[in-house]
């Protein structure tokens, strides 16, 4: 006969169990929407030998969206990894929904190895491990629902934390396979290393080192040079989507809202102080990144779990944008955290914690999105600081010692960081600088391009909840003046994408812009006195508003 407890355990499995599988696990094998599109659509690319010079051009994008056989929702290849592309890359043989619901059982398979890998490491039972995963509710069901690759990605980073000793090319492979997709998961390099697994940390490098070889077969050297030279530092800075939007739930995003103005996107900071902001967004990432690191190889308690836990929360700390679907990567910590406490209540409080990190209404505070009252748009944010302070507490660290060199370093680290927040400020000033200036928009979008006039009135293109408003156009299509003397284009060849227009008559060439974003699709207005184009100035990578500049300067 089983006891009140397991019984207690097998009824909220079932009822847990049910909303899963009702919610979520049966609609996604019957719908597609937002993202999976993103990762299949790449992949089809690649399987079907697309060309890829354009992957990370959202009206390239679109329009491969449609040639693989989804008319809705919208896709982007915004700021992924070229690796991205590759995730599906098996099943891109498949059709759309067909690829949904395999990619669904890929899920399941995963979610069911994680529950094993996370009993056996903690000491739960399975079914109290199952429980465990099924209260990550909403964000482990819009993993299935989005086809989201964070279940898979939780298995791929639990296995190189609990395999690294034992299973060390095991490790490895799962270690590279999800820095190349993600980037974050390459922090386990340094975890192998302050963890003496030095095995585990030689597979990694070389498994990275095969799998690039793969991808760069199968993909060509285009979206890794338009990913190093114009995404990656983006994404660094945070720079992607909409920075500033309040259900990202991040400290990064937090800091954004409250210290940069932007007209349309953040019109009521705590405080305009763009230069403060580029002095705490990397003081911030550092020291997360440093005190987790000491005290994972400091630390007198030795705890697998715990330690995954606590990079999980340093990654969280540190990333500009997240998701409900992100959080399911606290699983494996949450569980060797309920394990270790003794008392009922204590566990059942941090059930309670996990399931409310997961939950969807982490985002109905998002209306307090101006002045002081922002604070109150975080929970997320707030609930990650305070797990990974217990994450790093339970390790029991050993307190560091102050010597005249650690001061000396410290104070060196803020002398960079301050020359750092200088350099950043000025070219944040500088991007909108050059003369351009924003047009006001009736209804704005988080995305609009290839502004143009018909009929004397200014239209775009653009991205909705569906893709695009219309079909688009080409996006390095030129534009020729009225009075036929100048040529307006785009061109990479400082950098990033700048608006210049050329001299039908001389063959002259003169730059309109100069900032460090990118502008892109220019027109001329009806009268010839001005170009009209795109830019993602002061916004996330490719997520264009609409600018003019003067082809005279004035």
């Amino acid at each position: 006969m089983l006891s009140p407890r397991r019984m207690a355990i097998a009824a909220a499995i079932l009822i847990f169990g049910s909303r899963l599988i009702f919610l979520y696990v049966l609609p996604s094998l019957q719908t597609i929407v937002t993202d999976f599109p993103n990762y299949y659509v790449s992949a089809w690319a690649v399987r079907h030998g697309e060309p890829l010079t354009q992957l990370y051009n959202p009206l390239w994008f679109e329009r491969a969206k449609r040639r693989a056989g989804i008319e809705r929702p919208a896709a982007l290849f915004n700021y992924f990894p070229p690796m991205n592309a590759m995730i599906m890359w098996p099943l891109a043989t498949l059709a759309p929904i067909a690829a949904k619901r395999a990619w669904t059982v890929v899920n399941i398979i995963a979610l069911m190895v994680v529950i094993h890998l996370a009993a056996k490491v903690s000491g739960l039972e399975w079914p109290a491990a199952a429980l465990i995963a099924l209260l990550a509710g909403d964000a482990l069901g819009n993993n299935f629902t989005y086809g989201q690759f964070y279940v898979v990605l939780t298995l791929f980073m639990l296995s190189a934390v609990v395999l690294s000793e034992r299973w060390p090319l095991i490790a490895g492979v799962a270690t590279a396979a999800g820095t190349l997709t993600k980037i974050f998961p390459g922090f386990l390099l340094a975890y192998f290393v302050i963890r003496r697994q030095y095995r585990a940390f030689v597979w990694s490098i070389a498994t990275l080192a095969l799998l690039a070889a793969f991808e760069y077969a199968a993909m060509g050297w285009a979206p890794h040079h338009t990913y190093v030279q114009e995404v990656l530092g983006r994404t660094l800075r945070g720079e992607i989507q909409d920075p500033y939007n309040v259900h990202w739930n991040t400290l990064q995003a937090f800091l954004r809202r409250a210290l940069l103005r932007d007209d349309l996107l953040n019109p009521a900071p705590i405080l305009d102080a763009s230069w403060l902001f580029f002095f705490l967004r990397p003081l911030l990432s550092i020291s997360v990144v440093a005190a987790t690191l000491y005290c994972i190889s400091r630390s007198r308690r030795c705890h697998v779990l715990l330690e995954y836990g606590a990079l999980i929360a340093m990654v969280s700390l540190v990333s500009p944008s997240q998701a409900s679907y992100h959080q399911f990567l606290f699983y494996p910590g949450m569980a060797g955290l309920i394990a270790r406490e003794k008392s009922w209540p204590n566990k059942l409080c941090w059930g309670l914690v996990f399931t409310m990190m997961c939950s969807n209404l982490m985002g109905a505070t998002a209306r307090y999105d101006h002045g002081v009252a922002m604070i109150a748009a975080f929970p997320r944010a707030w609930i990650v600081v305070i797990l990974w302070l217990v994450f790093l507490l339970m390790l029991d660290p050993r307190l560091p010692r102050i010597s005249l060199a650690a001061v000396a370093s410290a104070a060196a680290a803020i002398v960079v960081l301050v020359a750092i927040a200088v350099a950043e400020n000025r070219r944040w000033i500088a991007d909108v600088s050059d003369g351009a200036s924003r047009v006001l928009l009736e209804a704005p979008a988080d995305l609009e391009i290839e502004p143009r006039f018909v009929a004397g009135r200014l239209v775009t293109s653009v991205l909705g909840p569906d893709g695009f408003n219309g079909p688009p156009q080409m996006e390095d299509a030129a534009s020729t003046s009225p009075d036929g003397k100048w040529t307006a284009f785009a061109t990479d060849q400082r950098g990033n994408w700048d608006i210049a227009i050329r001299s039908n008559e001389t063959g002259e060439i003169r730059f309109l812009t100069s900032s460090s974003a990118n502008d892109l699709t220019p027109s001329f207005s009806p009268d010839g006195r001005s170009v009209y184009f795109a830019s993602d100035r002061h916004r996330g990578y490719r997520f264009t508003t609409i600018y003019r500049v003067s082809i005279d300067g004035q």
